[in-house]
């Protein structure tokens, strides 16, 4: 139990540095830009959506309520690929 007290607590501290310090501040916004142009890099949106076609030719092998919630939730990521602006082409609204 002391342990996993021990890794909470250290998680905290963690945190609470990133979002509290200058410094810390500072490495979340860089983590945050690398993630930003990481998920709209053509080539992973490419592959997202491609996977997502990939599950959902698949979701017929499923149980029907089961296959239903994957169709769905693979149009929803198809769509989601399809549909956002690339970088450097944001909306005002993004």
């Amino acid at each position: 139990m002391k342990l996993k007290t021990l890794v909470v607590a250290a998680g905290a501290a963690a945190v609470g540095y990133v979002l509290g310090t200058k410094a810390g501040r500072a490495q979340f916004e860089q983590i945050k830009a690398k993630a930003d142009d990481f998920a709209h890099d053509p080539r992973v949106r490419s592959g997202v959506s491609s996977l997502a076609g990939e599950v959902k030719k698949n979701a017929d092998k499923l149980p029907d309520p089961v296959a239903g919630a994957v169709r769905a939730a693979a149009d929803a990521v198809q769509s989601a690929t399809a549909d956002e602006p690339q970088v450097g082409h944001r909306s005002a609204g993004i």
